[in-house]
């Protein structure tokens, strides 16, 4: 099984796992907030690189959604900052959650020796 056909499956099931909840789009966004909030919607597209306008249409969607809000920040009023909310910090939780015992299932088969060759070669990959 090639890497690339790996990752395409992982993420499918985990926009199957997710379809109940929120898209993953959403999740991405929401889960870089949850890891670092506030920053404006430029440093989220930076950090998961996707358009400006890609991460307007998503964040518009979750502040609908009371996930997150908008502040403006109190020196430049041109600058508005997302921010987390509560019922986001919740969600975000509970999707952690789901993806992390998604993985759990997927990934159980592997010996803790075959998860530990794959850590390495990643790691390899990624110098």
């Amino acid at each position: 099984m090639s890497l690339r056909r790996l990752f395409r499956t992982l993420r499918k099931g985990l926009n199957e796992v997710y379809s109940d909840y929120i898209p993953s789009n959403e999740f991405a966004v929401l889960q870089t907030l949850f890891i670092q909030s506030p920053l404006m919607a430029s440093e989220i597209a930076n950090e998961l690189k996707v358009s400006s306008s890609h991460i307007t249409a998503v964040t518009d969607r979750l502040v609908a959604k009371n996930y997150i809000q908008r502040v403006r920040s109190d020196s430049d009023r041109r600058i508005v900052y997302l921010e987390i909310t509560e019922d986001g910090r919740e969600i975000a939780r509970k999707m952690d959650n789901i993806k992390n015992n998604y993985l759990e299932k997927k990934f159980g088969a592997l010996t803790d020796e075959d998860i530990k060759r794959m850590i390495d070669s990643s790691i390899k990959l990624l110098d």
